[in-house]
C-alpha cells in the first residue's frame, strides 16, 4: 500500500524524529526468561495506529479531494492562486491564533 497523504507523512516524520531522540537516551530492555521471539509496541506506533484509524473515519469526499491534490502535485500540475492564498492568510491573521 502506498501512503501519500500529507498529514500521514508529517505525522510519521514527527513520530520517527521522536523515536530517534528517545532511542539515543533509552537503555535496552532486559531480556525475559523465555528465549523465544517477542513483540513490543512503542507508544509512537500506538499513536500512528490511532492517527491512521482517524484517517479511515475521515469524510470520503475529503479523502477524494486529498487524493486528487496529491495526484496533481505529483504530476506537477498543481498551481496556487496567489490572490486566494493571500486572502486566506489575511483572514487567518485577523482571526488570531487558534486555541
Amino acid at each position: 500500500m502506498k501512503v501519500n497523504r500529507p498529514e500521514i507523512i508529517s505525522q510519521v516524520d514527527k513520530i520517527m524524529k521522536q523515536d530517534q531522540v528517545r532511542g539515543k537516551s533509552r537503555t535496552p530492555a532486559t531480556p525475559s526468561v523465555s528465549r523465544g521471539d517477542r513483540v513490543e509496541i512503542s507508544t509512537s506506533s500506538e499513536i500512528l495506529r490511532k492517527e491512521l484509524g482517524r484517517l479511515e473515519e475521515m469524510d470520503p469526499s475529503r479523502l477524494e479531494k486529498l487524493s486528487e491534490l496529491t495526484r496533481r502535485i505529483a504530476a506537477g500540475k498543481y498551481e496556487v492562486d496567489a490572490q486566494e492564498l493571500a486572502d486566506i492568510i489575511l483572514r487567518a491573521i485577523e482571526e488570531g491564533p487558534v486555541p
